[in-house]
């Protein structure tokens, strides 16, 4: 049985306990997709969300279970802080630095156009408040392009340095309930540092449906498991 059809609490081959997810909302059924959940596309949601028609996801192959429904308002028994922990691999991280960056109208832009002219998608962005550095990360397949136009297109204008880590992680933490909810990201990150695993960068959308943040590659499923076991997702439903 493939498990993987259904929205889970985590990736069943990084964490055995996980659990199929009951019942989700349309706001975290996007942001699990966005992060890479499997068997659906955020897409295929956008025609019933107005009407607020549920949907519900199961595998063909195990009717027995009754897989995950989609829902405007989940029902308060299924309304926990966190959700799930997703974990995107096969990532790289770029770091872009130059004192000519500060307080340049435009500095960014013209990164991300330089980048998005060669189709490549920047999936996380991160700018130090000096405004002297960009943190992105970028799937490992576009690596080289996204370096090659780097060094080509900006580095005598804007860019003094690029650095570059090869092999990392996406760690996302997705719930609706982690909105307005003091001391989450310190439980995250207490977790995280218990195992003594470095976080390289940070990022959390306004929604404050997800906190997402990259390690190198090789703590990846350690951390996975580590939050998992934090926030007790195998005693979700």
């Amino acid at each position: 049985m493939d498990r993987c059809k259904w929205l889970m609490t985590a990736d069943p081959h990084i964490v055995k306990q996980a659990k199929v997810l009951r019942e989700v909302s349309f706001a975290e059924a996007i942001e699990l997709s966005l992060f890479g959940a499997k068997y659906m596309h955020p897409r295929a949601l956008e025609p019933v969300m107005d009407s607020k028609i549920p949907i519900r996801i199961r595998n063909a192959f195990n009717i027995s279970n009754h897989g995950t429904i989609i829902s405007k308002l989940p029902s308060k028994s299924s309304q926990k802080i966190v959700k799930s922990i997703i974990a995107i691999r096969n990532t790289a991280l770029i770091d872009v630095s130059g004192g000519a960056m500060v307080g340049a109208p435009g500095t960014a832009a013209k990164i991300f156009d330089a980048l998005a002219r060669k189709s490549v998608n920047i999936m996380m962005i991160s700018q130090s408040p000096s405004e002297s550095s960009i943190s992105m990360v970028v799937k490992k397949d576009d690596l080289d392009t996204a370096i090659t136009t780097l060094d080509l297109t900006l580095v005598d204008n804007l860019i003094k340095n690029v650095k570059v880590n090869e092999d990392v992680a996406v760690i996302a933490v997705v719930g609706s309930g982690m909105r307005g909810i003091k001391g989450i990201a310190a439980k995250v990150f207490t977790s995280i540092s218990e195992k003594k695993i470095n976080v390289i960068m940070i990022t959390q959308g306004s929604s404050e449906l997800n906190l997402a943040f990259v390690v190198n590659n090789s703590d990846c499923e350690k951390a996975v498991r580590s939050l998992h076991e934090t926030f007790m997702l195998t005693k979700i439903n």
